[in-house]
């Protein structure tokens, strides 16, 4: 079903993010990808080092990678976030899982390294999410591929990867969902909206749209609305169940961002209309 065109309603005021003196609140240069959970905001640069920006406003930051900062998953419910970086040019990158609560000289401690490609193919990693029961991580890569990792992600020993899908088209969103003691994982790529069920023997998958998303426009509700995946084209946004892709809202313009927090869903959007400027 479709819905009419959603009204345009001024919600929020935009203001300059300033310490105690009023001094501008400056981010660190070279800044491409960030995050938020556990009462700050997180940033990963260009010359390998995450940032860290608490309500308190004081910037605090370690290196993580000698090269790159790539990809950063801040869990909600654990100080645990999880990194994916390049130690050198041409290599294959590395995830790293950092306790943010064990610090060794200002650092957290990384509890767990390894390569983020299997068996060293030709791609790069486009996405990274990560279960809030620490059970589950899965990768997805610009071939088309899935990796899923299964048991505790912060230990070697106690997890094994599984290789989920392979080639195809770019992976643009990954997210979990938990529904009583059922797991989903749901796949967004460039063509097409995917759900597998997560099982101890086996994963099978279900096709739930021959659209896809671009990179950053996919997210999940809360529990309030029923944990639906929404995926935001740019004609109308998408809502999907499990088993079954559910009504759209017409919503024109070329979607940059889709976001869930607190009961609003937040989208970043060009607007077909306006002239660039």
């Amino acid at each position: 079903a479709a819905y009419l065109p959603w009204r345009r309603v001024a919600f929020f005021d935009r203001e300059l993010l300033t310490d105690s003196d009023g001094t501008p609140v400056l981010l660190p240069p070279g800044i491409v990808v960030c995050d938020s959970g556990r009462g700050s905001l997180v940033f990963g640069d260009w010359e390998g080092q995450i940032w860290f920006l608490p309500r308190s406003l004081e910037l605090s930051s370690f290196q993580a990678y000698k090269l790159r900062v790539t990809h950063l998953f801040q869990l909600k419910q654990h100080s645990i976030l999880v990194s994916v970086g390049e130690e050198e040019a041409g290599l294959n990158p590395l995830v790293k899982v950092w306790n943010l609560e064990k610090r060794d000289g200002g650092t957290p401690q990384c509890t767990r390294i390894f390569p983020a490609i299997p068996g060293n193919k030709l791609t790069l990693v486009s996405c990274l999410t990560v279960h809030e029961n620490l059970n589950f991580m899965a990768i997805g890569f610009v071939d088309g591929s899935v990796v899923l990792i299964k048991g505790d992600i912060t230990r070697d020993r106690h997890s094994k990867t599984q290789v989920l899908q392979e080639g195809g088209h770019p992976v643009t969103g990954l997210v979990f969902r938990q529904s009583s003691k059922t797991t989903h994982l749901f796949v967004a790529t460039t063509e097409k909206i995917q759900c597998y069920t997560l099982s101890v023997k086996d994963c099978p998958l279900l096709e739930l749209d021959m659209r896809g998303c671009g990179l950053r426009c996919s997210t999940l509700s809360d529990p309030s609305q029923d944990l639906q995946f929404i995926v935001a084209g740019d004609e109308c946004v998408y809502l999907y169940q499990p088993d079954e892709r559910g009504p759209c809202f017409a919503f024109e313009g070329q979607k940059l961002i889709v976001h869930w927090y607190r009961g609003y869903l937040v989208i970043v959007s060009k607007d077909w209309k306006v002239s660039p400027k």
